[in-house]
């Protein structure tokens, strides 16, 4: 896992835009200053008391070894900063974790890329004494800007939200046709047969009945039920005619 994923995943733990601001290589102040920690978040809630974490990442246990021998690096933010905490991939910290100061928080990042504390961190020191001189402020303001999408940037995902809607509404509306052409043909058909039961004969109904039975396997439920319906009066209607051709031929065949 490199610097990148972990900066990654740690800005996705402090997502919240409305609650952290977040600067990455934030310089002790603007100019020329060597001192950089790889990145800053600002707690911007006053019931949290405005807090200021410093973050370092840390990709090898090589690497977190150097930080530890080297103080100056780190020590000379923490007049400044509330919290320090080193964010590591998992396995960098585990060999170091007995020297790594206890007031300092460790941020493991998975391999899924989620970053949970193994170690939240402690004070550094009483908050009132913290001295936010206006060349950190600028150092600050001026690393969070820099990480801002750019006009142009902002534009472009703008154009591609409206390509990718246009896009999706026009396949939307070509299925939506694609439906009301296939139910315009079946209604069609439908009156077409409606059309031909007008024209019914007494030897017709059991043709008719046929030809309901198979178009009520038509993907139509909304007519499934007046289909049925229909069926049933026909029904009713053979076993009527039958009756009566049944009493007619007992009438001739009573005659002298």
């Amino acid at each position: 896992m490199n610097a990148g994923e972990v900066r990654n995943a740690v800005r996705k733990r402090f997502e919240d835009s409305r609650r952290y601001a977040i600067a990455e290589e934030v310089g002790l102040t603007t100019g020329g200053a060597r001192r950089r920690i790889d990145m800053i978040v600002i707690d911007c809630y006053h019931s949290n008391g405005f807090r200021i974490d410093g973050i370092e990442i840390k990709v090898s246990t090589a690497d977190l070894r150097r930080e530890l021998e080297d103080p100056d690096k780190h020590v000379a933010f923490f007049d400044k900063i509330d919290y320090y905490t080193l964010a590591c991939p998992k396995g960098v910290a585990e060999p170091l974790v007995d020297v790594i100061p206890k007031n300092w928080g460790l941020l493991i990042v998975s391999e899924d890329g989620v970053a949970k504390y193994k170690r939240k961190p402690l004070a550094l020191e009483d908050k009132t004494d913290k001295k936010i001189t206006r060349g950190f402020f600028a150092s600050v303001t001026r690393a969070i800007l820099q990480h801002q999408p750019s006009a142009e940037e902002l534009q472009a995902e703008y154009d591609r939200g409206v390509k990718y809607g246009t896009e999706a509404a026009q396949l939307r509306r070509d299925y939506m046709k694609r439906r009301v052409d296939e139910n315009i043909e079946k209604l069609e058909d439908y009156e077409k047969l409606q059309q031909r039961f007008k024209l019914w004969r007494d030897d017709d109904i059991d043709k008719v009945l046929d030809e309901f039975e198979a178009f009520r396997n038509l993907d139509l439920r909304w007519t499934t039920r007046s289909i049925e319906q229909t069926i049933e009066h026909l029904s009713k209607l053979q076993e009527h005619l039958m009756l009566k051709m049944t009493e007619d031929e007992e009438k001739q065949g009573g005659k002298p």
